[in-house]
């Protein structure tokens, strides 16, 4: 939005005048309230004392309380949503470096997020969904402006989201399907980007640091004529993270996001982007080279013999949405096409990729009157589709243990080298969902909502050869082996949820919601007799809004049906259905304003997290031995979490924030034999000083330099790994706005 654009950048006499033209955009026609209240709220915040002078106290009314458009798919504050929903601003994203998502989702409770480098990459988790993910984010649902950037089968790749671009991110735990599908089980991220209807000029940015790592960005918003919009940017991020053996990165994105508003106050946005991302993945360390990390803070060593790992893509996306209102009714139909390359050498093979995704969503608002009582009728139909082709190759360069083993000791380079397989993988997902939003009293909110999906994976393969692992070698097949996997799951995700204004600023909320995940693509072809997994979610909860503090508590019973566990043997992932696990939980989060300027945040999260049934196989083939889990905790979810934040900004310009988080101890494997004990207060820190069209900042994370491990694992040998975190790391940047 122009208004508080300019604004933002200014401070002196011009803040009054800048402030009038906010407050007239704000006020125009095609502004709706619900959706730009955080906008209005920036514009009377940045205006600073010599707004509040030229308006009466009555007049500015400050809305502490987000919005948010992705737990029900439509405008609503989030004390009135009866879900746990958390709303990251662009204050708080723009106080990281902005390279990864999980600069700003760390510390937000039931959120577990860690980066292998600091790169593009996450993995994430969201009240216990994701945990089988070795890397990236699976049954959690990921969406880019509403559009789903998750794959029919689950998987979620961030590598074409451009951090730098991101306005806000709106997270719902919990499973979402009724409202957003199959593979919502876990819950739903919504990366709001910035919108050239809200916001006018240009912004340079520059950033360096340790490690080699550099930023570049450049972005401009503005008109081509009175309802013609558009924002154009393109982006560079690179470091070749030298803490690590094998550790570089490297990002290249463009867009450009054209938007008219009709004549008769429709909108219609489109986003067209491009993005090219590089990123080695390096392996993990044994107990002695962690050791040595802990040491020196530097890990130039890796262990096992896959040392090339990595993920090369490129993607060309395309959205394009339309909100419509005729009467009582507003119509948003949305269409989107993904295009996508990739260059993947993991464990054993290279994999090359060539993928097409695109899907279509038909919603449709009515706003009504039932028995006295108003409401809206949300009703839609989804489809999408994947067809992806993949061939997957044998290391080209690779030595071998001396002897007849033949046994590879360490592959030499990511080079391809003979062709062992060729795969087509068809997914197509199509669903339809219907929920009424009722207040039967000025205080209450029903939510009542029902969606069926449909998920059909049609799979082909063509084999010539194999990576054996219990011998550790290539081997060739006497003869192809043709592959055929074709299933389909099919649905139903009930909800229901209920929000009740206790007081002014007081909102108990009590929820029942269902959620349903299908396996991967690759997951289907290990294990064709893979179940849906089947999802419920008991919740209740406390949200409060004041004047200078707000917070939100919930407490949550899930039980889970055929959940997919990971079992880690020899270097093998392999995926089983776990029978039943439950989970349980607790979280808070809350903000209070200490001082002028000066604001506390505080998160805490607790996890009880139990296999109640999951016989885990251990040993291959004929030896294998089903071992008993059941009662055991899951791995990696620490019982307790906890973040604690300041932040500050003075009307001189000088602004700074610190964040400090820890996770409690964790059991290692599935089996419950070991203990790490996790990290205590590790921090980040963000110092910087605006003026006039300036901003400059300096961000230092992991500020106290403490050597730990984002995860630890232990597979059914007793063998130990350990990914370790990065150091110190400091980046300077420095913002040019006209």
């Amino acid at each position: 939005m122009k208004g508080p654009d300019t604004l933002a950048k200014t401070h002196g006499p011009e803040s009054a005048q800048r402030f009038a033209t906010g407050k007239k955009i704000l006020s125009h026609p095609l502004i709706r309230p619900g959706r730009y209240l955080a906008a209005a709220a920036l514009v009377l915040t940045l205006a600073g004392p010599l707004a509040a002078e030229e308006t009466e106290p009555e007049d500015v009314q400050l809305e502490l309380d987000e919005v948010s458009v992705t737990a029900t798919r439509i405008e609503r504050k989030t004390a009135e949503v009866p879900a746990s929903v958390t709303v990251i601003d662009s204050e708080a994203i723009d106080a990281t470096k902005q390279f990864n998502i999980k600069e700003a989702l760390i510390g937000t409770p039931g959120v577990l997020i860690e980066s292998g480098n600091q790169g593009y990459d996450s993995r994430l988790i969201i009240r216990g969904a994701g945990l089988k993910a070795p890397y990236g984010v699976r049954e959690i649902m990921v969406l880019r402006d509403g559009v789903p950037v998750t794959d029919p089968d689950s998987f979620t790749r961030l590598d074409m989201i451009d951090t730098q671009l991101i306005e806000r991110i709106e997270v719902v735990k919990g499973p979402n399907s009724t409202l957003w599908g199959a593979n919502a089980a876990g819950g739903v991220i919504n990366i709001i980007s910035k919108s050239p209807l809200e916001r006018s000029g240009g912004d340079l940015r520059l950033q360096a640091g340790e490690y080699d790592t550099r930023g570049y960005h450049f972005s401009y918003a503005d008109d081509v004529a009175e309802k013609l919009y558009y924002l154009g940017s393109i982006s560079r991020r690179e470091s070749d993270n030298s803490w690590r053996r094998w550790n570089e990165f490297s990002t290249t994105q463009a867009s450009l996001q054209p938007a008219v508003v009709l004549e008769d106050g429709s909108v219609w946005e489109n986003m067209i982007s491009y993005s090219k991302a590089d990123l080695q993945l390096p392996g993990s360390l044994n107990e002695e080279q962690f050791k040595q990390y802990r040491r020196t803070g530097a890990a130039d060593e890796t262990d096992g013999p896959w040392q090339y790992s990595g993920r090369y893509s490129k993607s060309y996306f395309f959205s394009s949405k339309l909100t419509k209102e005729i009467g009582e009714f507003e119509f948003i139909p949305l269409v989107y096409l993904n295009t996508w390359e990739h260059h993947h050498p993991v464990t054993g093979r290279i994999n090359d990729a060539d993928t097409t995704l695109g899907g279509a969503d038909l919603q449709m608002n009515y706003r009504h009157a039932l028995a006295g009582m108003q409401g809206t009728l949300t009703s839609g139909v989804t489809g999408r589709f994947d067809d992806q082709d993949t061939d997957y190759y044998k290391y080209a360069e690779f030595s071998t243990i001396p002897g007849p083993s033949g046994r590879i000791s360490a592959v030499l380079s990511d080079n391809a080298g003979d062709l062992q397989e060729v795969e087509t993988r068809e997914t197509m997902l199509w669903g339809v969902y219907l929920q009424e939003s009722l207040r039967p009293t000025d205080r209450t909110i029903l939510d009542i909502g029902l969606r069926y999906d449909s998920v059909d994976f049609d799979i082909k393969s063509t084999s010539w050869g194999e990576y054996n692992w219990s011998r550790g070698k290539y081997i060739d097949f006497a003869a192809p082996v043709e592959g055929d996997v074709d299933k389909q799951y099919d649905a139903v995700s009930p909800r229901i949820g209920l929000s009740y204004k206790l007081i002014d600023t007081l909102h108990v909320f009590a929820s029942a919601s269902s959620g349903v995940q299908t396996p991967t693509e690759g997951e289907i072809s290990e294990n064709p007799d893979l179940d849906l997994v089947k999802v419920k979610s008991y919740e209740t909860g406390l949200k409060g809004r004041g004047k200078i503090w707000s917070f939100d508590t919930a407490i949550y019973y899930s039980p889970v049906k055929n959940e997919v566990a990971k079992v880690l043997q020899g270097g093998i992932t392999e995926y089983v259905n776990a029978g039943e696990t439950d989970k349980r939980g607790f979280e808070f989060a809350g903000t209070l304003g200490l001082l002028p300027g000066l604001t506390l945040d505080g998160g805490y999260s607790y996890t009880d997290y139990i296999f109640e049934e999951f016989s885990e196989p251990v040993g291959y083939g004929a030896a294998a031995v089903n071992m008993d889990r059941g009662n055991n905790q899951l791995p990696y979810v620490p019982r307790h979490q906890y973040s604690l934040g300041l932040r500050y900004r003075h009307e001189s310009g000088f602004k700074c924030s610190v964040l400090s988080t820890s996770w409690g101890s964790y059991y290692m494997d599935n089996a419950n034999t070991e203990k790490y004990d996790g990290y205590d207060f590790v921090t980040s820190l963000m110092a910087g000083y605006e003026w006039d069209h300036f901003d400059f900042r300096v961000n230092v994370e992991n500020l106290f330099d403490k050597q730990f491990a984002n995860e630890v694992t232990k597979d059914t040998s007793g063998v130990v790994k350990y990914t370790p975190a990065a150091p110190q790391t400091v980046i300077a940047r420095i913002d040019y706005r006209f």
